[in-house]
């Protein structure tokens, strides 16, 4: 299986899973489940606008975002790690759509 395979395999799991809505009072939760670790923190709020810190650690890669949110869409994100211009996009798009 291939990087892209395995990634978007991963995140078929992470679309399975359960995620915790994240809530003022709680900033900052983790989803692990077999092969990945999501991590995502809620940094500011602002109207629709919610920017968050996310990892996503996998077999594949580790990568880090900051993604500004308007409701369910992205609206602008950053990236560092080992995922494609299009697995990033992805992610976001995939992330702020939760």
């Amino acid at each position: 299986m291939n990087n892209i395979t395995k990634f978007l395999a991963s995140l078929a799991i992470i679309a399975s899973a359960p995620f915790v809505t994240i809530d003022d009072a709680k900033a900052a939760e983790c989803v692990r489940n077999e092969g990945y670790t999501m991590c995502a923190s809620l940094e500011s709020r602002n109207g629709q606008y919610n920017r968050w810190n996310v990892t996503l650690i996998n077999s594949y890669t580790t990568e880090r975002m900051n993604v500004t949110c308007y409701g369910k869409d992205v609206d602008v994100w950053k990236s560092e790690g080992g995922l494609s211009q299009e697995e990033a996009n992805y992610l976001a798009s995939y992330f702020c759509a939760l």
